[in-house]
């Protein structure tokens, strides 16, 4: 596992939405932030 640098930027990676949409990364470069949450168990 590595470990997250601060002032790094986040390699780009896909992830599928609630709608079952796929959303990158990349499609939020130049927005003031990102909030990613990964919710364990969920479903």
């Amino acid at each position: 596992m590595s470990r997250a640098e601060l002032h790094t930027p986040a390699p780009d990676f896909t992830l599928t939405d609630f709608h079952g949409r796929e959303v990158r990364l990349s499609d939020f470069r130049g927005k003031k932030n990102v909030l990613l949450v990964f919710n364990r168990g969920f479903f």
